[in-house]
């Protein structure tokens, strides 16, 4: 089996230089559907994604930059400073530090390509530097070892292939924005060090990649060098998964990967692992490796995710196998509001492996997810500000009478070693470089098709390999209202398809080519397609219903029965107690199964949000002082104004009551 896959390994790379700039580049992945486009083929112009784009170009960034030059962050530049031979000191930080600094020149190359601003290409520059530096002869480098007693591979929670991966995957995404081989240079060292380690498949290791991003970052090295010994590895990594005894569900190592039957462990490791099985899968098209990769996702995605598209419902529990588990999945169904866990990182590598799923498949139900986070848990997980995170996302909270859990606080926190604030950075700089790349998740092409996952106000102009050239503007004020316009600016000398997805909850879509009715299928759930001969100043016109709407949950997810949840469009709302009466919180209040709602943009609010108004139920608790169970008492129904916000923008005005799923009143 191994001379089979790198007799084709080395027959796929003979087509490496044909890639692109994408985010990953799946130009001439053979095993692809839907393909990505360079991340500089579109561009934000305004409304909700662009705005949050600028927020980090203007305030995430300059703020993730400074506080990694604090030597009392828990990641920071200083140790790589001092492994460098540049400055003197102890290590400080967890011993996945030096990835998260990785992630950050990751989005300073993202946002530098759009911004081209001289002192982020200075600033990267000064960083590799150091980094080079630091990095041993043979290609090792990790500060939590080399600066302490602690051994190479002593311990898989020293995350050192953690840090390696988020550094390759990293060095790719600048080579392909900045066309500089700094950062590549060592990328390339860290990878050939791995290869001599890991191809023997040492039984001593096989349990070691915890929280797995070298293998992302592996897949893409490939794509950028069209060495085979990457992608060779990257597979070697997920045949290791589970392969010997001893391994716990923690990291998904009890069952081999392919026979795993549900999503358990950890919800960062996990969905990082399988991010990186899918690419291996895109360029493999290991029948099996697909089969197990669809079947836990149907897993994460029908039964242990959150309505806001959160996948962590425990903080410390036990898996259904009995072993220790912590950060993870729950069992099937079990989906807590006030404890859940829902790390901001968690809900990123779920979309990150939901989205590269769609490229394999084309499938609109791997678009939908990706969306159902991004507006959701992903933003709930970064303050209006840009400058302050939750690491948890709860969908409820009973103000300052929670007990908070791991990594959670009672404000947002700024990225910094403030007192009071979680001692890992993790997720600020995932949150950013995430933004900064999201224009290249769009759209994606097939053939001579424009695919379209994504709305918001943008650019495309690219040229596909046929020789179409697109160019396209999107005009729309999506999520707030539901009208999408795309313009042609210069015609096409053939026939071009664009294929629209129609959300899963867009029951009653319009689609006019030109201002007519187009004949296209309009199935929610799916791409609507049009395709013609285009002229310059054609228009498509997409119509989506945004009308609220109640969402109830599965009966067997008992911390849910009889209740119900709001949504308008793809943005799931919150109740918070600023929104209600005096001394009324949102568990005093039920919402009939009739309630009239209506929607309202309010500009000045919570940075410009459309709000949810109307009148719920007032359901008096009276006093539970040492009283655990009561004869039920009916009240004398009461009516209470309701204003709901969207969950994202949550915990942005002082600590709240908040739930998202609230009593129904039937």
């Amino acid at each position: 089996m191994r001379m089979t896959l790198l007799v084709l390994l080395s027959a796929l790379a003979l087509s490496a230089q044909a890639r692109n700039r994408g985010v990953i580049d799946t130009t001439a992945s053979p095993h692809v559907k839907v393909r990505t486009f360079d991340l500089d083929a579109v561009r934000w112009t305004e409304g909700f994604w662009g705005d949050r784009f600028r927020t980090v170009s203007e305030k995430s960034v300059p703020g993730l930059w400074k506080t990694i030059q604090d030597p009392g962050n828990s990641a920071n530049l200083v140790n790589l400073k001092i492994a460098a031979g540049l400055e003197k000191g102890q290590f400080h930080g967890n011993d996945w530090s030096d990835g998260d600094v990785y992630k950050v020149i990751e989005t300073l190359a993202a946002v530098w390509l759009h911004t081209k601003d001289p002192n982020l290409d200075r600033q990267m520059d000064e960083a590799i530097s150091i980094i080079a530096k630091a990095q041993t002869p043979e290609g090792y480098i990790g500060t939590q070892t080399q600066l302490t007693s602690k051994k190479r591979w002593g311990s898989l929670r020293y995350h050192e292939l953690y840090n390696m991966g988020h550094l390759i995957t990293a060095a790719c995404v600048h080579k392909r924005i900045t066309g500089k081989d700094n950062f590549l240079a060592v990328a390339r060292k860290t990878a050939d060090y791995l290869y001599g380690v890991f191809k023997p498949r040492p039984p001593e290791l096989v349990h070691f990649d915890f929280n797995p991003s070298q293998v992302m970052g592996l897949v893409e090295l490939y794509r950028l060098t069209g060495d085979p010994k990457h992608l060779d590895l990257a597979h070697i990594y997920t045949l290791m998964r589970g392969a010997r005894p001893g391994g716990t569900d923690q990291n998904q190592a009890r069952i081999p990967m392919r026979q795993e039957t549900e999503a358990v462990g950890h919800s960062v490791t996990g969905p990082y692992l399988w991010a990186g099985a899918t690419d291996v899968y895109a360029e493999t098209g290991e029948a099996e490796l697909w089969t197990s990769l669809v079947r836990l996702w149907e897993d994460v995605s029908y039964r242990k995710m959150y309505v806001t598209g959160g996948i962590a419902a425990i903080n410390n529990g036990v898996s259904f196998r009995g072993d220790p588990v912590h950060e993870a999945f729950g069992f099937r169904y079990q989906l807590p509001n006030s404890i859940a866990y829902n790390e901001t990182c968690a809900n990123i590598a779920h979309a990150m492996w939901s989205w590269r799923m769609l490229g394999i498949s084309g499938e609109a139900r791997y678009a939908d997810v990706v969306e159902q986070v991004l507006y959701n848990t992903f933003l709930s997980g970064w303050g209006l500000d840009g400058t302050t995170y939750c690491y948890a996302n709860v969908l409820r909270r009973d103000g300052k009478e929670d007990r908070l859990l791991r990594n959670d606080s009672w404000d947002r926190w700024p990225a910094t070693t403030t007192p009071g604030a979680p001692y890992c950075f993790c997720c600020p700089p995932n949150v950013a470089r995430t933004v900064a790349e999201l224009a290249g998740w769009a759209y994606g092409w097939s053939d001579n098709t424009v695919w379209v996952h994504f709305y918001g106000s943008n650019t495309l102009k690219t040229q596909l390999p046929s020789g179409a050239v697109v160019d396209l503007v999107q005009q729309t004020e999506y999520p707030w209202q539901g009208q999408i316009k795309f313009t042609f600016q210069q015609g096409t000398a053939q026939a071009l398809a664009v294929r629209l997805r129609i959300p899963a909850w867009a029951e009653s879509a319009t689609l006019k080519v030109n201002g007519s009715t187009a004949k296209a299928a309009l199935r929610p759930g799916a791409y609507a397609e049009v395709s013609r001969v285009w002229k310059a100043g054609d228009t498509i016109e997409l119509g989506l219903p945004m009308q609220p709407r109640l969402l109830e949950a599965n009966p067997k997810v008992e911390e849910a029965r009889n209740q119900v949840a709001v949504a308008r469009g793809p943005v799931v709302y919150a109740l918070e107690s600023f929104d209600l009466p005096a001394g009324v919180k949102p568990s005093d209040v039920a919402l009939p199964v009739n309630a009239k709602l209506t929607a309202r943009y309010d500009r000045s609010l919570l940075g410009g949000v459309t709000v949810i108004e109307g009148e719920g139920r007032l359901v008096r608790q009276g006093d539970w002082t040492n009283q655990l169970y009561r004869p039920l008492r009916p009240g004398k129904p009461e009516s209470v104004p309701l204003r709901l916000i969207p969950y994202y923008a949550w915990n942005n005005r002082g600590v709240p009551y908040m739930s998202v799923w609230l009593a129904v009143a039937r």
